[in-house]
């Protein structure tokens, strides 16, 4: 099998979810690899099963956005029963959480294996224009698109991306603060503002206020959810699949919280500024670009990662 790399170009979505877990809002990564599992589990298996594609990773650039506030919403953990009957005493007073909604414009970048790239080329051109155009992504409607393109070579990958319009990678952050006592704390520390030591206050206003900076200058970081960790081991439960119409059957479900990490910005001109006629082969992978799934079986998490095979 050769390694390629399928470039989705400047999908404009509409209307899909900013919210990245409860407590951080931001592109929703997790999001993303659903899409891109979505569209290697099944459309490529079902319709180009003659390519044999292995999903080797994802990597997101990211053009532009626009954020706003949607609608309120109620969780569906109304009652404390299983919703079916929604007796007096089974009800809760349920909380009221704004929808984070908005609109954006990026490019992806699928790095997958194949055994029959003639077979991909055949979705490519018979399928995948539809395929994107009825599809979700982050909740959104894709309302435009590019042509994709498939490539083996990566720097010719990275001359196309420096066609598109300007943009910023999504790398990983996660190594600033891997080895800190309270990682969590660290993660805070990471996107907060803190005074700038032995420099005098700015005078821009009536008030003057100190001049700030992060602690890791020239990174453009901020936190976000890269995966869950379970709470519990899985176990039978009823009514907790939406693709289950019998109220009688149960399906295995764990109750799991997000996991948090560091996400970076990294300008995607400068990273692929043609310094002679070939880019480095691996600048995906050099600059923590190329997203997958990892797991971890004694904290029972599921998480992304930048972490080369």
């Amino acid at each position: 099998m050769s390694s390629y790399h399928l470039l989705l170009p400047t999908l404009n979505v509409t209307g899909c979810n900013w919210e990245s877990s409860h407590l951080t809002r931001s592109l929703p990564l997790t999001a993303m690899a659903g899409f891109v599992d979505y569209l290697m589990s099944f459309e490529l298996a079902d319709n180009a099963a003659e390519a044999g594609a292995n999903l080797e990773g994802f990597a997101i650039c990211l053009h532009g956005g626009q954020i706003y506030e949607g609608l309120s919403k109620n969780p569906l953990a109304l009652c404390k029963g299983n919703g079916l009957s929604q007796a007096r005493d089974d009800l809760l007073n349920p909380p009221l959480t704004p929808e984070v909604k908005g609109s954006v414009s990026l490019s992806l970048v699928v790095a997958l294996e194949l055994e029959d790239k003639s077979a991909l080329n055949e979705w490519l051109k018979n399928r995948a224009t539809a395929f994107l155009q009825t599809c979700r992504l982050a909740g959104g409607d894709i309302i435009g698109i590019g042509q994709p393109k498939v490539y083996i070579e990566r720097s010719k990958l990275a001359q196309e991306i420096r066609r598109l319009p300007p943009g910023w990678f999504i790398g990983n952050g996660a190594e600033l603060i891997s080895n800190a006592p309270d990682p969590f704390a660290a993660l805070l520390n990471a996107v907060a503002w803190f005074p700038v030591k032995d420099k005098e206050p700015q005078t821009t206003s009536a008030h003057p206020s100190p001049s700030r900076q992060r602690p890791y200058p020239g990174h453009w970081l901020y936190a976000t959810c890269v995966g869950y960790q379970l709470l519990e081991s899985p176990q039978p439960r009823r009514n907790r699949s939406h693709a289950s119409s019998d109220a009688d059957s149960a399906t295995n479900h764990a109750y799991a919280e997000p996991v948090h990490s560091l996400a970076e910005l990294v300008w995607a001109r400068n990273l692929l500024r043609p310094q002679d006629d070939s880019t480095a082969d691996d600048w995906l992978t050099e600059n923590n670009l190329l997203w997958r799934w990892e797991s971890d079986a004694p904290s029972r998490t599921v998480y992304l990662s930048t972490q080369a095979l």
